[in-house]
């Protein structure tokens, strides 16, 4: 037992980091009275692949520890997990031997849990419980597969978790059943036609009373304990574990976790005294893993070519199409997809830089940085719409320009190729790093931005829109810090240049004519259509970006947390910037829906096609836009320039 003053100090460390943080003050006190600290030496296997594990896990205060697997005499490296990380505990969860040898590759401070006391916490917390079987759910998928670790134990286990706790998961409407009175004989029949592992057995009112599955024909029958004349109520398993249609991925995997099943009946109420209405299968939870974005993630770092990138990138396309028609946060759909693509980019750059490297092209100098522009710089991108991006890279050595744009707009073309077979778009004005303009050393991008800021033309004033939105995706960030630091000095020494991003960010007036009817284009291929980027979102986005930079705060990068900055820099407009974040999400929103749905950009919308809830969601946020411009108009005093 740890002394009083040692238990809460353990309890304050716990706390920062889950499922400890999901636990009440009490009770985290309680379970760290039973904890044992301990001292590991750099070097120290804390324990063996192969071995039994003992009645604890760990969780690491201070140090750096390995997960190693020796496969076919070789060692490879599993994870690496540092502080607040949990080690040991899938053994105990799955009851098996260690799958990978611990060992400290530093001096180790370890807390040791009782795994018996905090196995009861377990079932006795939703959203731990959920915690840990969508992370465990989905590693003993992997370790069936490719005989690796369950992947509780690494940091993609709060994506698992947040995915399988917000999707509904497609229940099987088509019931294989069965009479209580059949002959297992029969019953085995009708598992072979329709070629499933279960049957179901139901009365006449459709209630279940039990599950046949291919592993109770094995053990009770194939062995001689029943003879195959037997009636299925004889052999089936009872009672049937049943949910109710509302059933999500987390649901059904709490489920089958706590019963040791694999099938899950639907009922029209949950129980087993109302009528069967489908039925989820362990399958049907794998399936939906697939397009769990810790695993496209983890299938992207893992691909050793571009060949499987595309087809991963179009499972996450899929992926939005699913969170979009469970209505699930847009914000938390932004993030996702933006994890998402970035990941995609890295392993694209990663793969491009191999490529060179074969064709003899090394790296002049690593400080460089991709930037990501316009809407994915701003994490906003949900389709496969333009590229807009870029490369800084350190300023060459005297001589040494050309090597150094020789090689980086190589690594453009490159890379840009890659994304183009992934489904993105080449943008028209061809703002991407494979353009000798936009692929440049960190002298040349200070000159463009101070340029654009003394001389503001539209065309200056339409590239500040696009690049000072830019976002570091991969290499040397304090290059991207440069930029935007240069931003600020540009600024202070014109701060006339305000007054134009003012003016542009003003310069579509808002969406309803006269007769409360939306504008729609006059002419040419999008003919009366509504221009939902250029009517709603480009305002909202414009005068974000022109406030922060106004306040000197670039550090905000999205349309929405730069709104929030502004709630914390402006509280007195604390209302109409919430309202703008809730108006952006729509628009964002109805964007996404309606260019999956037309497969396009989702930019033109024809209004004739929207319904009337879908129509009066719109105008009510169209007054947003003009409660934003009048304060840009008021601020600039814009009024007066006229």
């Amino acid at each position: 037992m740890v002394s009083e003053s040692l238990k809460h100090r353990i309890a304050d460390f716990l706390k920062k980091y889950p499922p400890f943080s999901f636990l009440e003050e009490d009770e985290l006190v309680r379970l760290s009275a039973l904890a044992r600290v301990q001292f590991r030496k750099a070097g120290e296997v804390i324990f063996h692949q192969g071995e039994q594990p003992e009645d604890v896990f760990y969780v690491i205060n201070q140090g750096h520890i390995h997960l190693t697997i020796e496969e076919e005499n070789e060692t490879g490296l599993v994870e690496s997990l540092d502080e607040g990380d949990l080690l040991g505990i899938a053994a105990l969860l799955a009851r098996r031997l260690y799958l990978f040898t611990a060992k400290a590759e530093e001096d180790c401070i370890l807390y040791l849990l009782p795994w018996e006391p905090f196995k009861k916490i377990i079932y006795t917390h939703p959203r731990i419980l959920r915690f840990f079987s969508s992370g465990f759910s989905a590693g003993m998928h992997l370790y069936h597969k490719r005989n690796i670790g369950t992947g509780l134990e690494n940091h993609d286990r709060a994506a698992f978790s947040a995915h399988d706790e917000i999707l509904k998961i497609h229940v099987a409407k088509r019931v294989v059943q069965c009479r209580p009175d059949m002959l297992v004989s029969e019953a085995a029949k009708i598992m072979t036609e329709h070629r499933v592992g279960s049957i179901l057995v139901l009365d006449d009112r459709q209630y279940p009373l039990g599950i046949i599955t291919d592993s109770d024909m094995r053990k009770k029958v194939a062995t001689g304990l029943f003879p195959i004349s037997s009636r299925t109520d004889e052999i089936m398993s009872s009672p049937v574990i049943t949910a109710s249609p509302e059933l999500t991925a987390a649901d059904a995997i709490v489920l089958m976790m706590r019963h040791n099943i694999k099938h899950v009946a639907i009922t029209e109420d949950g129980t087993s005294e109302s009528a069967v209405r489908g039925m989820v299968s362990e399958h049907d939870v794998l399936v939906l893993h697939g397009n769990n974005p810790a695993v496209l993630v983890k299938e992207i770092e893992q691909a050793t070519d571009l060949t499987p990138l595309p087809r991963i990138r179009d499972r996450a396309e899929q992926l939005l199409r699913d969170y979009l028609q469970q209505n699930v946060s847009i914000q938390f759909i932004a993030g996702t997809l933006t994890e998402i693509n970035d990941e995609l980019i890295d392993r694209a750059i990663d793969l491009s830089i191999q490529k060179l490297k074969e064709m003899g092209l090394q790296s002049p100098d690593d400080r460089f940085c991709w930037l990501s522009l316009g809407s994915e710089g701003r994490k906003e991108q949900l389709l496969r719409t333009d590229q807009d991006n870029a490369i800084v890279y350190a300023d060459p050595p005297p001589g040494r320009e050309e090597e150094y744009e020789r090689y980086y707009l190589a690594l453009g073309r490159e890379v840009n190729n890659v994304l183009i077979s992934c489904g993105f778009q080449e943008c028209p004005s061809d703002i991407m790093a494979r353009n000798p303009m936009w692929c440049k050393p960190v002298s040349a991008w200070k000159e463009y931005f101070g340029r654009w800021i003394r001389v503001p033309d539209d065309k200056a004033v339409m590239h500040t829109t696009i690049f000072f939105d830019l976002r570091p995706a991969y290499g040397d960030s304090s290059l991207a810090d440069e930029l935007r630091n240069c931003i600020i000095t540009y600024k202070k020494k014109d701060p006339a240049f305000l007054l134009f991003l003012a003016k542009n960010a003003i310069s579509n007036p808002p969406p309803l004519n006269f007769f409360r009817n939306f504008i729609v284009e006059k002419s040419g291929a999008h003919e009366d259509r509504f221009d939902l980027k250029a009517r709603c979102m480009m305002p909202l986005a414009d005068a974000a970006r022109l406030l922060t930079i106004s306040h000197e705060r670039l550090n905000s990068v999205s349309t929405v947390e730069r709104y929030r900055t502004l709630i914390e820099l402006e509280p007195d407009h604390r209302s109409i910037y919430e309202e703008a974040i809730r108006a952006y999400g729509i628009y964002m929103q109805f964007r996404a829906t309606y260019g999956l749905r037309n497969n396009d950009s989702g930019r033109y919308i024809n209004p004739q096609e929207l319904d009337k809830i879908d129509r009066q969601t719109l105008r009510n946020t169209f007054s947003t836009i003009e409660e934003i411009q009048r304060i840009v108009r008021v601020r600039f005093q814009l009024d007066l320039l006229r």
